[in-house]
């Protein structure tokens, strides 16, 4: 494997962005670590025109992205289809054993962005875009968000401090780096969401769901977490572990401290 270049994809985030004209937006979840995958395709006629992804996994994993986001461009959907792992591979001259399950899983991404383009799946960027201005809207009003359907959208580094969020639903929303100091988060539906490096200092997630929710980074000092449902994919700091003791956990495969 060349470090060199896997050192410099990730140091550049290559493709690494929300697309906002994509003409999809497709989510995948790498059952081997449980990371989340989006994968962003803006397609003109039959061909490829830009591709892009994001990602709170590791250093392997927006490798792979970034090497089969950067093979699709420019290719048509029938050239997209016929890319390999072995192609993926090769723009790091390799991935060590352990660790080819990382372009597997890269490519199962990319191809189920195909599929669901072809299945007029995955909602329009443009659609969540207005969810996100409408949510945001409330907020600036001085309302709450008690038991709205907000859904997947982008709110990374937004201020939604002392935010009344009872029984929202912000499954698969990524959220990394928001400032949600002393929010009541209580029942809310966190299903998958991306709260890495969030500030939930003294916030309420009492009955939240967090299975596979990333709170890697988050600061939880003061935070209630008191009945909040995790599972395997739930990621703590391990500082953070012993919080699981006050949580309830949920399916048969869990955390594992």
């Amino acid at each position: 494997m060349n470090f060199e270049k896997y050192q410099q994809i990730n140091d550049e985030k290559r493709n690494f962005r929300e697309m906002d004209d994509a003409s999809v937006a497709s989510n995948y979840r790498n059952q081997g670590c449980g990371d989340g995958y989006r994968v962003f395709l803006k397609i003109e006629g039959d061909r490829i025109v830009d591709a892009s992804y994001t990602t709170t996994g590791c250093g392997f994993g927006l490798a792979s992205l970034a090497l089969v986001t950067e093979l699709a461009k420019g290719k048509t959907l029938g050239e997209a289809e016929a890319i390999t792992t072995d192609d993926i591979e090769a723009g790091l001259d390799g991935f060590p054993p352990r660790r080819k399950n990382y372009p597997e899983a890269a490519l199962e991404a990319f191809q189920q962005a195909l599929d669901d383009y072809r299945q007029g799946k995955g909602a329009p960027t443009a659609a969540k875009a207005e969810i996100r201005e409408a949510a945001l809207a409330k907020v600036r009003q001085g309302g709450n968000w008690v038991g709205e359907n907000i859904g997947a959208i982008d709110l990374d580094g937004v201020h939604l401090d002392g935010l009344d969020a009872r029984g929202v639903n912000l499954a698969r929303a990524s959220l990394r780096g928001a400032s949600l100091v002393g929010a009541n988060l209580d029942t809310a539906n966190l299903h998958g969401a991306f709260l890495n490096e969030a500030d939930l200092r003294n916030a309420n997630l009492t009955g939240a769901d967090l299975r596979w929710c990333k709170l890697s980074g988050a600061r939880l000092d003061g935070a209630i977490l008191t009945g909040a449902t995790y599972d395997a994919g739930t990621r703590f700091d391990p500082d953070q572990v012993w919080r699981l003791d006050e949580m309830r956990a949920a399916g048969r495969d869990v955390f594992v401290r």
